[in-house]
């Protein structure tokens, strides 16, 4: 990657941002992942974006902008241009009593979990939240809080759903760190034809406990979910989450996610929004595991499911060598679909600064999948209507940064990625194996955007 990034001008009161562009090129051994027809390519791309963070009295946000255009040079897949954008506002009209938020997610999903990952297998995906939150003090413990949402999901394809939602909350403030909530809330969600069906209505009622003590944190959450699908069967379920966030030493930090709830696409995309209350955290390092996403599968669907997850992070900084090392698990049980799924997986990120010039870097990714019952396209009167399928996903990457000036550097990466997948003999194999070398020259004077590739 080729990429140029400035420091703002703007009064550091008003925010700070930073913009960059750059150029990759990338050779793939197999981009279409095919174990039958493998075919090499050249993909160029060229990309620019902008980041923005503010936290001030009257406005906390963080904003990350890129539009990405690629090229394949033997026209394996179409060229392309790619939108993305990571961004969360939090507006202060009267403090303590009236704000408004927006939150905005756009990217891409998968549209087949089973089918390899290719630029095919893709599309794109816009997932807004906004809307206004009151609060009223009642004495200096308990505090009402009322609030509405607008949401829409967009989706390149069928799926795309408007969302009007409204929610109650009693906080009662036990310290100075901790409180607790009780909480209601409703959601109507339209669908655009065509659909599974044309909305379905939710309700959540939960207890909450928060205790929010920088840099370590803990968010339980547990109730119920009422769904109600139009022309379909009622959906009831456990809404159970905890999050929590522990600064072990000054150099390392543990994050801990745990979920049992319903939930659908859209509800999923936009939990990858940056985080306001991120900002709100003292330190790098405890920053960096509070930001850190859910790990597992984004798909687009139209169905609502049952979605069990479980995520440990563990980020470790001592002087010149840093790792990061994740694992999850995931169950999902869809309402409508033959599509349910478990997965569990891991990720191992080491990073080591040989000099003020030489950064070298590693990372390998596992991931195992299992669908129970999926259905055949032609239904077999010896083998039955459906079948299994596990895939098993490995990735194995070293790269190295050298800065030839304060602002200039120049890099290169490898990788190597595989999957094996054990299918029934009437069903196409599915395995593969990606050779991948990338080459990076950039310059940069600015830390709030980093231009690398959003894909």
């Amino acid at each position: 990657m080729l990429y140029w990034t400035g420091s703002g001008c703007a009064p550091v009161l008003a925010g700070q941002y930073d913009y960059g562009a750059g150029f990759s090129l990338l050779h793939d051994s197999n981009i279409t992942r095919s174990s039958t027809d493998p075919r090499a390519e050249w993909t160029k791309t060229l990309f620019g974006g902008i980041a923005y963070a503010e936290r001030t009295v009257d406005l906390t946000a963080r904003l990350l902008a890129q539009v990405e255009k690629r090229d394949f040079v033997r026209n394996t897949y179409q060229n392309d241009t790619a939108y993305f954008l990571n961004g969360v506002a939090v507006w202060t009209i009267a403090p303590q009593q009236l704000s408004w938020t927006v939150e905005d997610l756009a990217g891409e999903s998968l549209l087949n979990l089973t089918a390899p990952d290719t630029p095919a297998n893709r599309t794109k995906t816009n997932s807004l939240s906004t809307g206004p939150e009151f609060t009223f003090r009642v004495d200096p413990a308990n505090k009402p809080v009322i609030g509405a949402r607008y949401g829409r999901y967009d989706i390149q394809g069928p799926g795309d759903n408007q969302r009007y939602a409204g929610y109650a909350r009693w906080l009662h403030q036990l310290s100075e760190p901790e409180k607790l909530s009780l909480n209601y809330e409703v959601s109507r969600v339209d669908f655009t034809p065509p659909s599974l069906y044309p909305y379905f209505l939710r309700h959540d009622q939960f207890l909450g406990y928060e205790r929010l003590s920088p840099p370590n944190s803990l968010i339980v959450e547990g109730g119920t979910t009422h769904i109600k699908i139009y022309g379909g069967e009622e959906t009831k379920g456990r809404l159970a989450r905890v999050a929590a966030l522990h600064a072990l030493t000054s150099e390392s930090a543990v994050r801990l996610v745990l979920s049992d709830q319903i939930s659908d696409s859209a509800t999923d995309f936009i939990r990858g929004v940056a985080s306001a209350t991120s900002l709100t955290t003292t330190t790098i390092l405890t920053e960096e595991a509070a930001a850190a996403p859910l790990a597992g599968s984004n798909v687009a669907t139209g169905d609502v499911y049952r979605s069990q997850r479980g995520e440990v992070t563990y980020i470790a900084q001592s002087g010149r060598a840093g790792y990061t090392l994740r694992g999850y698990a995931r169950r999902v049980d869809y309402a409508t679909l033959d599509q349910d799924y478990h997965e569990t997986g891991g990720r191992l990120t080491l990073t080591w600064i040989q000099s003020g010039a030489v950064r070298i870097y590693a990372y390998a990714d596992y991931l195992k999948r299992t669908f129970p019952n999926l259905k055949r396209p032609v239904p077999d009167p010896i083998l039955g209507p459906n079948f299994d399928e596990q895939d098993t996903y490995r990735t194995a990457a070293l790269g190295v940064t050298y800065r030839l000036s304060p602002n200039l550097s120049v890099s290169a990466e490898g990788s190597r990625l595989e999957r094996d997948s054990k299918l029934p003999p009437d069903v196409p194999p599915q395995g593969y194996v990606d050779n991948r070398f990338m080459l990076v020259l950039g310059y940069s004077t600015g830390p709030q955007y980093s231009a690398a590739s959003r894909r």
